[in-house]
């Protein structure tokens, strides 16, 4: 019969392999921590957790930060320190993105301090610069400004990229001002040194614009439809009634530019008696 100290021993989890990295614990324990939590899931039952994330699908990042930032909110009492943050968020990374945040948990250079372990704010700007087309505040300055002005569409598309980029920058009215003006079409520009509206603002010269814009394309619609109906009510009239189109007609002096403008001699030449 087996001793109790056998039986204890033969109970006692197998002791970690020496092969797993700190990360791989830290994830385990956040993993681990998860399913011990039973309250919590009852109380957050209603939000989803967040989506995985690699490097295969970059263009998703953007709604994996927002995930995560309504997952924080929702949750505010469990995360209540960045680390918090930062750690449940690796433990969600798959593949390189994973690979790529590894040596500086597991080997750590003690000569520097990695913010973005540290601070959520920086963790996001490092996913950011590093696997993501969510692109950073200084991409977002460079974007707004390169934002070419539509020539043949509505003003109203121009507006719809520009806010995408405005709402990240957090420019003042006189910087966005002056990005649009250098950027609308010279008719537009034309119009507003008389527009006697108030300009003050950003918000009155987007109305401004988008009302000048407005206006040019329901008189270009109007002259069509004119055309078109001038068109139609020709082609039904009698073949005979419609308006004669007159050629314009050739002088000599057209034909041959280098002729004299004085007549002939044989033309003034009197005819003789017979």
């Amino acid at each position: 019969m087996p001793s109790s100290t056998a039986e204890n021993t033969n109970q006692l989890p197998p002791s970690p392999s020496p092969d797993i990295s700190n990360l791989e614990l830290q994830i385990a324990l956040l993993n681990l921590a998860r399913q011990l939590a039973p309250q919590t899931q009852k109380r957050h039952q209603g939000i989803k957790e967040p989506d995985t994330f690699s490097r295969g699908n970059p263009d998703n990042l953007q709604a994996f930060i927002f995930q995560y930032q309504i997952y924080f909110r929702a949750c505010e009492r469990e995360f209540l320190e960045d680390t918090d943050k930062i750690f449940f968020a690796i433990s969600y990374l798959r593949g390189i993105a994973l690979d790529y945040f590894e040596p500086f948990i597991n080997e750590p250079d003690p000569l520097q301090d990695f913010d973005f372990l540290e601070d959520w704010s920086a963790f996001v700007q490092k996913l950011s610069n590093v696997f993501g087309l969510y692109i950073p505040e200084d991409d977002n300055k460079d974007a707004i400004v390169a934002i070419p002005f539509p020539p043949e569409d509505k003003t109203v598309t121009y507006f719809i990229q520009f806010a995408k980029y405005q709402n990240r920058i957090q420019w003042g009215d006189c910087s966005l001002q002056k990005i649009v003006k250098d950027t609308i079409l010279p008719r537009i520009s034309e119009e507003l040194r008389y527009s006697k509206e108030d300009l003050s603002t950003f918000k009155e010269l987007k109305r401004t614009v988008l009302k000048i814009d407005s206006d040019h394309w329901r008189r270009v619609s109007d002259d069509k439809q004119r055309q078109q109906t001038a068109c139609t009510l020709q082609s039904r009239l009698p073949r005979n009634a419609r308006p004669k189109q007159t050629q314009p007609s050739v002088s000599l002096e057209t034909l041959d530019p280098n002729r004299p403008n004085h007549p002939s001699p044989s033309l003034l030449r009197k005819p003789t008696d017979s």
